[in-house]
């Protein structure tokens, strides 16, 4: 009798502890409601515009040289997407709108400002990214650019430095959010920089990953039961004593 009793107890509490397990792993999960990006801190570049077409945050520069327009980057936030601390995820899509440019109106360097808001939690994060800018000069043979070039001369967009991690507080942990790279496909290899060839528009996913800096600590369900159980165990011992001495 005593033992169906101590097995029927330790078979609660492995079903109360499992059940905080699943409560805590459900809080860790952050659901980003939605993310946007502005453009900002242009370096060079003559004639600069921002603008929004379509949902989509462009900064644009340069005097063309076509009727195609200037050069220039977008970006386009995501929707609602659930994920984990550690998880890569989407941040949003950029495009890089390279047309011909007269010499010496082209930029250098843009600041894309990523703006995540969050619905569980509900908050709001902002954080700044640099992107370097290389418009190569159209002169010459394809074969003698510096990146690989179907047409005289395709440009690189790159992070210029490896980014320090941005770090925002979420109910009283820490995290860290880290640019990875991009990405010519949903979910591809990232890189840290990416080509576009001249006289078109290339796109390219950009991602990112959140780090939990001070995580909660909960303890693992299967050593809450051990504890149990050993209590339970020496309980039960202690009774059968009194039971034998009486």
């Amino acid at each position: 009798m005593i033992i169906e009793h101590l097995l029927k107890n330790i078979s609660l509490v492995a079903t109360a502890t499992a059940t905080i397990g699943i409560f805590a792993n459900s809080a860790s999960a952050l659901t980003l409601n939605s993310s946007s990006g502005t453009w900002s801190n242009t370096v060079g570049g003559s004639g600069i515009v921002t603008q929004t077409v379509a949902g989509e945050n462009q900064v644009r520069w340069g005097t063309p040289t076509t009727s195609n327009g200037k050069s220039g980057l977008g970006f386009t936030g995501v929707g609602t997407t659930t994920f984990n601390p550690g998880d890569t995820f989407l941040l949003g899509t950029l495009r890089h709108f390279n047309n011909a440019l007269f010499a010496g109106t082209a930029a250098s360097q843009t600041k894309l400002n990523v703006n995540l808001n969050f619905s569980s939690p509900l908050t709001t994060e902002a954080f700044g990214f640099d992107l370097a800018i290389d418009e190569t000069l159209n002169v010459g043979l394809a074969s003698n650019c510096p990146y690989t070039s179907t047409t005289p001369c395709s440009d690189k967009i790159s992070f210029p430095n490896a980014f320090p991690g941005n770090t925002f507080n979420i109910d009283g942990t820490d995290y860290t959010l880290k640019l990875l790279g991009f990405s010519n496909t949903l979910g591809g290899n990232l890189v840290q920089d990416f080509i576009s060839q001249e006289g078109g528009t290339n796109s390219a996913y950009l991602y990112g990953k959140l780090t939990s800096v001070t995580p909660v600590s909960v303890p693992e369900p299967s050593s809450a039961v051990a504890v149990f159980a050993l209590g339970a165990l020496g309980a039960g011992q202690a009774i059968k004593r009194k039971k034998v001495i009486a």
